[in-house]
């Protein structure tokens, strides 16, 4: 016995299925992380703000000296959460 094929039909609904469940994880998240003007930054354009390589990111990831978050298995940062971090970071290194 022969499994059956998914027609296109049943392939393109669960496409959106997923789409959908999507959607509701992102506004989950900027219900629960963040105001209307928050800016939420990968690491890519983290890197260009901060000018740190990965290795420092990490590094600071790591050490809890900058504030991130994960959602499926990616890294953001809140802009203003880190540029607040950043500030104290260098305060604390000038005492």
């Amino acid at each position: 016995m022969r499994a059956r094929k998914p027609t296109y039909g049943h392939l393109l609904f669960r496409i959106y299925e997923r789409l959908d469940a999507i959607e509701q994880h992102l506004s989950a998240l900027s219900a629960e992380q963040l105001s209307e003007n928050e800016e939420i930054l990968d690491t890519r354009k983290m890197r260009l703000l901060s000018k740190m390589s990965d290795r420092t990111l990490l590094r600071r990831r790591n050490d809890g000296t900058l504030p991130y978050f994960r959602r499926g298995g990616k890294i953001y940062y809140v802009k203003s959460k880190v540029l607040r971090a950043l500030e104290q970071h260098e305060s604390n290194q000038h005492r």
